[in-house]
């Protein structure tokens, strides 16, 4: 991408532009949002999916299922997304038509640090062929795991990849040495 910065802001700005440009060229946009997210942004967004998705008169199947990653993924961004030393939360969210699927992409600040754990996570999830496998890990994870201090018990991208029913897509960018924008795509096949 060559963004040359360490300015976290900057850096999530230009790459939120740059993809942009490419989803406008061979995608048709439907939503963005680049900037913090709270609650009542959160609801604003989630009215906008709502509206935009309706409008494509798809199944109500995938259209349930891309209102679901939607909300799940904003959550996910506002409690998990990590603020850098001035407190500031740097994101944006994009959800766009190729073809027959829905991608939801989100992009959020990381630590360096969690990043090994983050791609072992969706490394494991991707490894499920069997909707139904799956599952069964689902169930387990949500049996065998505690809550997080920030009230999750790690079941968020579990959820996000069996409503998909198609393999996470992750890429994490250096921004510094402490901090990389972890972008994630989660697709839905429109029939």
């Amino acid at each position: 991408m060559g963004i040359d910065t360490n300015n976290e802001g900057q850096f999530v700005k230009a790459a939120y532009e740059s993809l942009m440009k490419q989803y406008e060229q061979d995608q048709s946009v439907l939503l963005s949002h680049h900037g913090e997210l709270s609650q009542s942004v959160i609801s604003s967004i989630e009215e906008s999916v709502e509206s935009k998705v309706a409008e494509l008169e798809i199944p109500k199947g995938p259209l349930k299922k891309i209102f679901f990653i939607s909300v799940e993924t904003l959550q996910n961004m506002l409690i998990h997304g990590h603020r850098n030393a001035e407190g500031h939360q740097y994101n944006f969210f994009i959800l766009a038509r190729n073809g027959e699927k829905i991608n939801v992409v989100s992009a959020n600040l990381v630590t360096n640090d969690s990043i090994p754990a983050l791609e072992k996570q969706i490394d494991t999830i991707n490894s499920f062929d069997d909707e139904k496998a799956l599952k069964a890990y689902y169930l387990e994870h949500l049996e065998n795991n505690t809550m997080s201090d920030k009230g999750g018990a790690g079941l968020g991208f579990i959820t996000i990849g069996m409503k998909s029913g198609n393999k996470l897509k992750t890429e994490f960018q250096k921004i510094n040495d402490t901090y990389s924008l972890f972008t994630l795509v989660s697709s839905v096949n429109l029939s």
